[in-house]
């Protein structure tokens, strides 16, 4: 059994069932289809992204290279075709743009947390070698060898679900564009700080992983997203 894509099958089928949990009464399956053409966006572009941090793939395997079965998931590239979409569902909904995000973000947590937990069976986003001892787990990494390694994945999936079940529950929903700002700024620190933690080879700039950049572009985007908040809510009443 192929476990990467069975756990990442199982983040995206809870992700959905989120968008329907929150639907509100008499309400249609409209957020539902744009929760789904935003796990599209996610995958269109983190395949690009792959190509462009791996661009031997197209040398090596040619057009085999874009069939899904050659795996080549690149998680930034995920997070910027997840918030394309976004704005692209935006243009086509009488909402505004946080609107929107308030709605979908919710794809978030569950998408992130079993994304975490199918990278342990793949070999990726591993953590340092430790010494052999009884709580250390054997764990392969890109080179298919087992090492007693940190279980950097195993951590990351369940600290990022005790911060998301811990605060979740108590953002404000009030006004449009909270949720979103505070769930994304959650998930931007969580990555970049288990982005630091990684010991896998990674494409670097300037002696800092690629990845490790983009975590730093994420909070960026966070102030950005608590800035449009503050805009959008300053002269506006609360919804209920």
């Amino acid at each position: 059994m192929n476990w990467y894509a069975f756990l990442v099958g199982i983040g995206a089928s809870f992700a959905i069932w989120q968008i329907v949990e929150n639907r509100k009464e008499n309400e249609d399956f409209h957020w539902p289809i744009s929760g789904l053409w935003i796990l599209v966006g996610s995958w269109l572009g983190s395949r690009l992204a792959y190509f462009i941090w791996q661009p031997a793939a197209l040398v090596d395997f040619g057009w085999q290279s874009v069939s899904y079965q050659q795996g080549g998931m690149v998680w930034p590239g995920a997070v910027l075709g997840a918030w394309v979409t976004v704005a692209i569902l935006t243009l086509f909904n009488k909402k505004s743009f946080l609107e929107t995000a308030d709605r979908l973000i919710v794809m978030l947590p569950p998408l992130a947390i079993m994304i975490w937990m199918a990278a342990w069976f793949s070999g990726s986003a591993y953590g340092q070698v430790m010494q052999n001892t009884w709580w250390v787990p054997i764990s392969m990494d890109d080179q298919f060898q087992y090492l007693p390694r940190f279980p950097l994945q195993i951590v990351a999936a369940a600290t990022l679900f005790l911060l998301f079940i811990n605060f979740e529950p108590h953002i404000s929903k009030r006004r449009p564009g909270m949720k979103t700002a505070v769930i994304w700024l959650l998930f931007s620190i969580h990555s970049l700080v288990f982005s630091y933690l990684r010991a896998d080879h990674r494409p670097e700039w300037s002696g800092i992983a690629w990845d490790i950049w983009f975590a730093y572009l994420c909070l960026v985007w966070a102030v950005a997203l608590f800035g449009m908040f503050y805009v959008t809510n300053r002269n506006q009443p609360d919804q209920e």
